[in-house]
């Protein structure tokens, strides 16, 4: 995420209820993401969670990004 959006967030996630629980259900996917990145051999169920999981983080991405087109 660029630094532009994480002063966007950092500035208006208090006062902004969506995009503060966008932001932190971003921050938890990263996380899942990257445990099942690690895996070093990735069963088909972690290869279907792991695309599934990237989709979702996306869409959430272009949510906060129409939010932060009101904010600008």
């Amino acid at each position: 995420m660029e630094q532009s959006d994480l002063d966007l967030i950092k500035k208006h996630a208090k006062d902004n209820n969506p995009l503060d629980r966008l932001y932190k259900d971003h921050l938890r996917l990263e996380k899942e993401i990257e445990d099942i990145q690690s895996i070093r051999i990735k069963s088909p169920e972690d290869e279907k969670k792991l695309r599934k999981l990237k989709k979702v983080k996306l869409e959430g991405r272009d949510k906060m990004e129409q939010i932060f087109l009101t904010l600008q």
